[in-house]
């Protein structure tokens, strides 16, 4: 994804899927029309174990309605997503395998991952354009992780935007700025997601509508 704001609603779908004493979080999603692509990615205590990618620019003609392309899409991406559980849950998904403790270092906790922290939170919001400040460590050893990932996305039920997205420099900090969307209603959420390979981590704020700004209850993932 680049670093354009793409203003298109997107659809996707969010499951948690619990598999003997494991449970996976299995997230698919259509990311629009500059990625052509339904992605679906399994994760595990915020690690990526199974990802795969299909792409729907020839199979969905750019000329057709919109409400045809939109209907179209809604349909593949569910299937997707339910053949992506179904392996799941019969254990034929070819999952990565979790890396292993090694004896001469510190073991890894199941709740490793990335930690994101927004760094200016009193001045992220003003005139209507949001600026983002973003730190992002390694959540047990507080590491700075630099050349990830960090994307910003405006969720409301089945609806995502995708606003913004950049990579995190050498000390880990990233910037993401763009106009807060249009349709930015009380109860959806600004989520920044990032990733670094098979690391994952998120931060989740839901909206009110009188000032737009994040609940003072939102945590991150």
């Amino acid at each position: 994804m680049t670093g354009e704001a793409a203003h298109r609603m997107n659809f996707g779908f969010n499951t948690n899927v619990r598999v003997g004493n494991t449970v996976y979080h299995v997230q698919t999603e259509d990311r629009g029309p500059a990625h052509p692509f339904l992605d679906t990615v399994v994760y595990q205590t915020g690690r990526v174990v199974y990802k795969c990618s299909n792409g729907y620019r020839d199979t969905v003609p750019a000329a057709s309605p919109e409400e045809f392309v939109a209907e179209r899409l809604r349909d593949r991406l569910s299937r997707q997503h339910r053949e992506v559980i179904a392996q799941l849950e019969a254990g034929t998904l070819p999952l990565h395998e979790q890396p292993k403790p090694q004896a001469t270092t510190a073991q890894q906790t199941p709740g490793d991952g990335l930690e994101v922290c927004l760094a200016n939170p009193e001045n992220w919001l003003a005139s209507g354009y949001v600026t983002l400040v973003i730190e992002l460590r390694q959540r047990v050893s507080g590491q700075e992780i630099g050349n990830a990932e960090v994307e910003a996305l405006l969720e409301r039920g089945k609806e995502r935007v995708h606003c913004f997205a950049a990579t995190t420099d050498a000390t880990g900090r990233a910037t993401l700025k763009f106009p807060m969307p249009a349709n930015a209603a009380d109860g959806a959420s600004l989520v920044i997601r990032a990733t670094d390979g098979a690391l994952y981590g998120e931060l989740r704020f839901r909206l009110r509508a009188k000032h737009r700004d994040p609940d003072a209850t939102a945590a991150a993932k």
